[in-house]
């Protein structure tokens, strides 16, 4: 399948997938969102990118992979909000800890399973800006995505907001 079939034809699938679907469907299609596959380490499934762009990694997925495959709906979704949150925050691993719990409630939402049990408790945290909050998500999404996840290399919170907390040692 080409890209571009590709990309109508998961559109298709999301507008089916209840408000968040449709929601992420219209926004890929009111943005202009290019999408694209290209090889990654093992511990990423997508990218996004500035000027609204999603990339899926070629070690899992291609044009010709199945669009009914809950993980890639739920990725698109993961990608998108990142787009919606912004630079700054979704460099964060606040941003992070957020996406993550969107795109897995949409996962649990389109295919009701039991998740891997890292995943399972990433979905119990509270969004909040606690830093020790913040660094339980950090390691439970290494726990399930690997070391080379590098998910500490991100400041906790967005970055106005972390140099506010050097600062002043208050959290928001």
């Amino acid at each position: 399948m080409t890209h571009i079939a590709w990309k109508k034809t998961v559109l298709s699938k999301l507008m089916e997938k209840g408000d968040l679907g449709k929601e992420t469907a219209e926004y890929i299609l009111e943005k202009n969102v290019r999408m694209r596959f290209k090889k990654y380490s093992k511990s990423t499934g997508a990218r996004w990118f500035l000027f609204r762009q999603i990339s899926l990694n070629k070690r899992y997925y291609s044009p010709d992979s199945d669009v009914n495959n809950p993980k890639i709906l739920s990725l698109l979704v993961h990608e998108i909000h990142h787009l919606k949150q912004g630079v700054i925050t979704a460099l964060s691993v606040y941003g992070e800890l957020d996406a993550w719990q969107v795109e897995y409630r949409f996962h649990k939402e389109i295919h009701p399973v039991k998740l891997h049990p890292a995943l399972e408790e990433i979905l119990t945290l509270p969004l909040n800006f606690d830093r020790d909050n913040l660094r339980h998500a950090a390691k439970l999404m290494q726990d399930y995505a690997g070391k080379s996840y590098h998910i500490d290399w991100l400041p906790l919170y967005p970055v106005h907001k972390e140099i506010r907390y050097w600062v002043s040692r208050k959290e928001p």
